[in-house]
């Protein structure tokens, strides 16, 4: 009786690295890795001094912000304590006031 599986011995394939493949044909375009990336300009290989003294000065500036917004939220923040301990004051003596009211 004959087998419906196919005989191992009888044919064999050729490898899979020899059979020539066109992945555009599958919806797959491989790009060289030459063509993601551009190659440095020479206007870019060396940064000009000027360029850096403007970084710096920009960088600078970010610092000395930074610093006097640090300071200023510090003094905002015991601002914001005193005046919460100040309401808890006049919300004390407002409900005293309210209940000697109430007893008369």
């Amino acid at each position: 009786m004959p087998s419906s599986r196919p005989d191992k011995s009888s044919s064999k394939k050729a490898p899979l690295a020899a059979e020539p493949h066109n992945f555009n044909q599958l919806g797959l375009d491989f790009l060289k890795s030459t063509q993601y990336t551009s190659p440095p300009r020479k206007e870019t290989e060396s940064m000009n001094p000027e360029l850096i003294e403007q970084l710096e000065q920009k960088i600078g500036d970010i610092v000395e912000k930074y610093t006097r917004l640090k300071e200023e939220n510090a003094r905002l923040a015991e601002e914001n304590q005193q005046l919460q301990s100040d309401r808890e004051g006049f919300k004390s003596r407002v409900d005293s006031i309210l209940n000697r009211l109430d007893g008369i």
